[in-house]
């Protein structure tokens, strides 16, 4: 198997297993790859803010399954009963964008997106300007911007996995970066206190609804 598909074969399945599927849609996985698919996705991983923009209009969306493949190369899977996957398909290009740990809450209103064939740029709650390379609206909150071409993509169950070749790398500015883990290991961490596991629930709660001043 091409070291590409096994990659997607990994992140897919990592997902679909860490949303509860024993075993993944058209995939026949034996015990370890599926606790490994399930450790893969419960570690703390990135959540970051996809847009993509044509002659038609653009959209913009967050993403958290995703990974560097090295040599200049990079990896993402999207639904394919969401808008985004086809969108990609078609336009061949894509900007990712790291998000602050602050603006965890503009990151999260971007879900909705997934349902959505194109946006309004204006429409936005935050502020936005182009990438370097392909002109296509980012958050100015970025944190770091990677653009990417579309090289090959591959259909996984219910998912489409992206193989894109990195055009440009811009880190604009430091700072924590948004990540996220998975509920069921979150209570696992907290197994031994209830009160404490409530604390971390209204926190988490807390960050995707918006950071409390200080």
């Amino acid at each position: 198997m091409p070291a590409e598909a096994e990659t997607g074969r990994t992140l897919s399945a990592s997902y679909l297993c860490g949303m509860g599927k024993i075993s993944p849609p058209g995939m026949e996985m034996s015990f370890l790859e599926r606790r490994a698919a399930m450790v893969s996705f419960i570690r703390p991983h990135p959540v970051s803010v996809a847009s993509l923009e044509d002659k038609a209009g653009g959209n913009i969306f967050i993403m958290n399954l995703m990974g560097e493949l090295g040599e200049g190369r990079f990896g993402f899977g999207l639904k394919d009963s969401r808008k985004p996957a086809h969108m990609v398909e078609r336009t061949g290009r894509i900007a990712l964008s790291s998000v602050p740990f602050n603006q965890g809450k503009l990151a999260f209103q971007l879900a909705a997106n997934h349902f959505e064939e194109r946006i309004d740029w204006n429409q936005l709650p935050f502020a936005i300007k182009r990438s370097v390379h392909f002109q296509i609206p980012i958050p100015a909150f970025a944190l770091r911007v990677r653009e990417m071409e579309v090289e090959t993509m591959r259909k996984i169950g219910s998912h489409t996995f992206f193989v894109a070749k990195l055009v440009g790398d811009e880190s604009i500015a430091e700072g924590e970066e948004l990540h996220a883990i998975h509920g069921f290991y979150q209570a696992w961490r907290l197994r031994k206190g209830h009160t404490t596991l409530g604390v971390s629930l209204r926190a988490d709660s807390v960050n995707k609804q918006g950071l409390a001043p200080l």
